[in-house]
């Protein structure tokens, strides 16, 4: 029976942790690793033929020693266990310029010959053949990212295809690099003598859920392909990387895994306490049953990303708490530690009053929500303007100004009392 199992966006290199503290850094890293190990031990209980990873190997075109040593650890570990191994070329594996080398390109040399034998790269449109371990033979297809460098008929560098772009209407030449894609694409599906045809596609697809890959959706020099255009091409199974939320498009064939672990708070596990099923992760399992191939989503366990709001922008519906622990409660009580040894991280957007920014201590109730467990917590702080209220004092009593200009303050009740008690028992000393 044949198994395969597709994964994308693994997205390996601790650059994308910058903006954590050094420990939790670290342990976000480390999140990718046990990500791995997840997927590397289904392949392995699941014997499968293959493990497709849909684009995005590294988070960085040139990845640092460290992140190139763990994919290199998870690779050999499937190689060795005679796992075909299927990379297809994402937008943040592909070279700056045509003379930059390509280092996943360089595991063809490294690897022994055994091993050789059961890895593909894929950096064009391409298309390699694999035997099943019952002797089916399946065909994948390559359809990488590609900005409008994309070699198509008479074009053979990025700086011809980009002098293409000035002189042709943008528009005219963006449906010509697509349909030149799928004709090739279809070409090599034709061409393959296989049981079953696979396309490994890394791209961007409308009306499919971005997750973190949003800034790149519709960027200017991006292909972006209908639903239409690729879920209904003639193949078996459609294998999509670069958008980052597991979902299926359009058709039962046609599915982007997402990312293996949660990048950002936009793939964030709890919004205001809800939790956000979507943003669950894992791989996609695709199994032969009756002559077709059946994908079936299999979940792992990774870290939470909670995003809480508060808003204290209209004191009157909701007083800023004096209390910084009713703060923190608040917080945790929409973020829960399910598992003390792998504690969420916290993103907190605020938003007050410009009058009462320096009474919220985000430092203390920082240190405070690290002190129940938490692994980060970060703020973003957007102050409204508060509006000036202008009285005309002149002929009244000093008293009477002094109660009116307090009582027009945007303050919590409370302590707007305590103020004008305090500053009434100035004045009375001062007279």
């Amino acid at each position: 029976m044949v198994k395969i199992l597709h994964t994308a966006d693994l997205h390996i290199g601790e650059d994308i942790f910058s903006q954590y503290s050094t420990k939790a850094a670290s342990e976000r890293f480390n999140d990718i690793i046990s990500s791995l190990d997840q997927i590397k031990n289904i392949a392995l209980e699941n014997d499968v033929d293959a493990v497709v990873i849909a684009g995005d190997v590294f988070n960085r075109i040139i990845p640092s020693g460290n992140s190139s040593y763990h994919f290199s650890r998870f690779l050999k570990q499937l190689l060795e266990n005679r796992i075909h191994t299927i990379v297809v070329r994402g937008n943040h594996d592909r070279p700056y310029t045509e003379g930059t080398s390509e280092l996943l390109k360089t595991y063809n040399i490294l690897l022994s010959t055994k091993q050789e034998e059961y890895f593909h790269y894929l950096s064009k449109i391409e298309n390699v053949v694999i035997e099943a371990k019952d002797g089916k033979r399946i065909s994948f297809t390559a359809l990488p990212y590609y900005p409008s460098e994309l070699e198509f008929k008479d074009v053979e560098s990025v700086e011809e295809a980009f002098q293409k772009s000035r002189v042709e209407n943008r528009q005219e030449f963006m449906r010509k690099l697509k349909e030149e894609s799928l004709r090739k694409v279809n070409e090599l599906k034709n061409s393959a003598a296989a049981d079953y045809h696979v396309l490994v596609a890394h791209v961007p697809i409308l009306g499919a859920i971005p997750g973190s890959e949003r800034i790149f959706y519709g960027s200017k020099y991006e292909i972006v392909y209908e639903v239409n255009e690729i879920c209904r091409l003639p193949f078996d199974y459609i294998a999509l990387g670069h958008f980052h939320v597991m979902q299926q498009i359009g058709l039962e064939k046609c599915w982007y895994s997402g990312s293996i672990f949660r990048l950002t708070f936009d793939e964030s596990s709890y919004l205001d306490g809800r939790e956000v099923s979507r943003s669950n992760k894992g791989i996609i399992f695709v199994s032969e049953d009756n002559g077709r191939l059946v994908p079936k989503p299999i979940y792992i366990k990774t870290r939470d990303l909670c995003v809480v709001h508060l808003n204290y922008s209209n004191p009157k519906i909701t007083p800023l708490p004096q209390n910084v622990g009713e703060i923190v409660e608040y917080i945790a009580a929409r973020c829960p530690i399910k598992e003390k040894s792998l504690p969420p991280c916290v993103k907190v957007f605020v938003k007050i009053l410009d009058t009462q920014r320096k009474m919220l201590n985000e430092y203390k109730i920082r240190e405070l929500l690290l002190e129940k467990g938490y692994l980060d917590i970060k703020f973003e702080i957007v102050t409204e303007q508060t509006e000036q209220v202008s009285l005309k004092t002149a002929n009244m009593p000093v008293e009477e100004a002094l109660k009116r200009y307090i009582e027009s303050l945007q303050i919590d009740p409370q302590l707007k009392k305590q103020v004008l008690e305090e500053s009434l028992k100035i004045l009375k000393e001062v007279m």
